[in-house]
């Protein structure tokens, strides 16, 4: 069944991880550069994930993309580059974007970001980490904007504190699955992410 046209008031826990966690593996491949999502909830699990696959030489570059948020006084990605260099990960393999407040702009706003280092025509392959709950949106996200040239890893902590092993048993990472469940239907619906085929149990 199509994203738009499921009913996102009806959804069991089986629906649940179906829509969000029918996500792929990373398939271990070099990139361009390593393209971490801001967070105000697992920011610090998404940059520990990102500086690992620095080390381990995926891209030369790490691209940090977070503004402050509703609430917020510093940017996302000012904190992660910030703890990256910290972690010893050079200042000249940092690129950030500070403006976005949600995914839709992280890709947009990261785009310009991305034009003016690489240029994107030279782009082949990004390293994308996330959340586990996160990936499916961001793909569809991706899809819609980005050129279609351009391939991705997707990298994510699978032990993550909000992973299909584990949010049905923690009330906070329950309430923030089935959020981001109801979300990503109404994002289909509106046409802000592309629509996808989900096999519902």
């Amino acid at each position: 069944m199509l994203l738009s046209k499921i009913n996102e008031n009806n959804l069991s826990e089986k629906d649940i991880n179906n829509i969000l966690f029918d996500i792929p593996k990373d398939d271990s491949q070099k990139g361009d550069c390593i393209w971490v999502f801001g967070s105000k909830y697992d920011l610090d699990e998404r940059l520990n994930l990102a500086i690992e696959l620095y080390k381990n030489k995926r891209a030369q570059y790490i691209l940090f993309t977070g503004g402050k948020g509703k609430n917020g006084t510093i940017p996302e990605a000012k904190i992660m580059k910030e703890k990256a260099l910290s972690l010893e990960v050079p200042e000249e393999a940092i690129l950030t974007e500070e403006e976005s407040n949600n995914t839709t702009e992280n890709v947009l706003c990261s785009m310009l970001v991305l034009e003016r280092k690489f240029l994107l025509q030279n782009i082949k392959r990004l390293i994308v980490v996330s959340s586990p709950f996160h990936i499916q949106r961001l793909s569809l996200t991706l899809s819609r904007y980005m050129p279609k040239w351009i391939e991705y890893s997707y990298c994510y902590d699978e032990n993550s504190s909000v992973s299909k092993n584990n949010w049905e048993n923690n009330p906070e990472s329950k309430k923030r699955v089935e959020y981001e469940a109801k979300g990503i239907i109404f994002y289909a619906k509106n046409k802000y992410i592309d629509d996808k085929d989900i096999k519902l149990d």
